[in-house]
């Protein structure tokens, strides 16, 4: 009687059919760079007070400005958008030369593998961060330097607040 179960058994199993089938997965890696600015300090002002300030210039650390995130080696880079700033709140454009503003980037988190130098604001693209390596959370603070030595005492008016304005823009590429 156990022999006729396993054989009915085995008869049963062994006659149905088994099929399989697959599907290949592919994992598709693209290169992404992302820059962000804190949208908090979409404004940055360098303001001149004192005598002091005329003399030695002034400066503006804005915290955790630049965010990173690269999948490879990159660069920030940051340039003027124009050659001149312009005068706000006049009819008649006034515009000055662009002065000696330094740009200075520091990463916030300790050991991150990063290079950052001092760069001069001009409508040249200049580097002020760079890595071999990728980043999924690279975080910046960025100091903005005016110039001191009575640079900019000429554009002073009278009893009145001036103010010149340009756009600084950032871009991130692979290195």
């Amino acid at each position: 009687m156990k022999k006729g179960i396993l054989f009915l058994g085995l008869a049963l199993f062994g006659g149905t059919a088994f099929a399989q089938t697959g599907v290949r997965l592919n994992i598709e890696l693209h290169d992404v760079q992302h820059l962000v600015i804190n949208p908090d300090q979409s404004t940055v002002t360098l303001v001149y007070h004192t005598l002091a300030d005329y003399q030695n210039g002034v400066e503006s650390v804005q915290k955790a400005h630049l965010s990173v995130f690269s999948t490879s080696g990159y660069e920030v880079k940051v340039k003027l958008a124009n050659q001149d700033f312009i005068k706000l709140g006049q009819a008649q454009t006034e515009k000055i030369p662009a002065p000696l503003i330094r740009v200075k980037a520091t990463a916030t988190h300790i050991g991150q593998a990063v290079n950052t130098t001092s760069g001069i604001l001009s409508t040249n693209k200049e580097t002020i961060i760079s890595s071999d390596s990728p980043t999924l959370n690279g975080l910046f603070d960025v100091t903005y330097t005016g110039p001191g030595a009575d640079g900019l005492m000429q554009y002073v008016e009278k009893n009145n607040t001036v103010t010149f304005t340009n756009d600084v823009l950032y871009s991130i590429e692979t290195r």
